[in-house]
């Protein structure tokens, strides 16, 4: 293995961060390469993982109206920073506050890494600073539903635009976090050009177009409760049906349709992407089938709160996949990778 002249970038990259090799390497004839620490790829994955947790315990706070467990006081609870009441809605809602503010403490701690190491215009920097703008986006979302009293048994306008509007920007938030933990294992970055352009397209479209109709599914559920599937039914077309009521029946029928096109840009793509994506474009293939099992028992058993959980855990887990198989197929072949350095 032969030592080449050290990358400036690198080498003032040292001078700030330890974590960071910062001599480029050359293996034998192949391509130069930076080395990036495996500690703050784990770190990034850990933020994946503890953001998940937060939008779980959002979708629980959601389901099971805890929405106004703290009051309308926030970033306090019940007027407190502790609350001291052990009301089940008030455990909920500040349960899900401190997991935000674990994935708070994560999320910053990777974004000032990134951005200490590599800088703003580093393509790990770049998805460190976007995910840095869709977490405050997040954070700044959960308080509007709070301050505007968009919880509860609320089905306001404001509420019906903003829940969506919530969806896609958790969905944005972890695709970024992805992304920051992928080019940091040592991928190369990606162009907009090529085969996979389309497919990809429809993809994110797609997993963005099944979030928005499924976050007012959820909703609707939680606000207009049916006591059979055929109550249900005459609830979603009855005459004087509400809005969001109305809106509940497309859902299915997205998700079949997204679900099926997901197929194929999975099979689309595969020419174009590496060995590990396969495996990731299989996965794709496997969750879009138990999804639709999920949906259907999400239906016949009347949405009960776990179900959602599980079905919206698994949404996300495929919004990842489908993320990392698109950044596969659009990689720039000709770049020098990042390789992770030895923990």
């Amino acid at each position: 293995m032969n030592f080449v002249t050290a990358n400036p970038i690198a080498t003032n990259t040292s001078r700030r961060n330890s974590f960071f090799i910062t001599t480029r390497l050359r293996d034998g004839d192949g391509p130069v390469t930076d080395r990036l620490s495996s500690r703050f790829v784990r770190l990034a994955w850990f933020a994946l993982v503890v953001t998940t947790i937060v939008i779980s315990t959002g979708a629980l706070v959601r389901a099971t109206e805890s929405g106004a467990g703290c009051g309308e006081s926030w970033p306090r609870c019940d007027g407190a920073l502790i609350p001291v009441s052990t009301d089940a809605a008030t455990v909920i809602e500040f349960t899900h506050r401190m997991a935000t503010l674990a994935s708070s403490i994560a999320v910053g701690w990777l974004v000032l890494w990134a951005l200490r190491a590599v800088g703003r215009h580093h393509r790990v920097g770049k998805a460190a600073l976007a995910t840095a703008g869709f977490f405050v986006g997040e954070v700044a979302i959960g308080a509007f539903l709070v301050i505007f009293g968009w919880v509860d048994q609320d089905s306001s306008v404001g509420r019906l635009v903003v829940v969506p509007l919530h969806l896609v920007n958790t969905f944005l938030l972890l695709g970024a976090i992805t992304l920051v933990a992928r080019w940091a294992s040592g991928r190369p970055s990606i162009e907009w050009r090529g085969a996979a352009r389309r497919p990809v397209a429809i993809a994110i479209g797609g997993m963005m177009l099944i979030g928005i109709t499924g976050a007012w599914n959820a909703l609707a559920d939680t606000l207009f409760p049916a006591e059979s599937v055929l109550d249900a039914l005459r609830q979603e077309f009855g005459n004087s049906a509400e809005l969001l009521v109305r809106l509940r029946v497309v859902h299915p029928i997205v998700a079949i349709a997204v679900g099926l096109s997901l197929v194929w840009f999975v099979r689309r793509v595969r020419p174009l992407i590496d060995e590990s994506a396969r495996g990731f474009a299989r996965w794709v293939e496997y969750i879009v089938f138990g999804q639709f099992v999920v949906g259907i028992l999400n239906i016949a058993l009347l949405t009960p709160v776990e179900i959602q959980l599980v079905h919206l855990a698994v949404a996300d887990a495929l919004w990842v996949l489908v993320v990392l198989v698109a950044a596969s197929a659009l990689e720039k072949s000709t770049e020098p990778a990042l390789v992770e350095a030895p923990a």
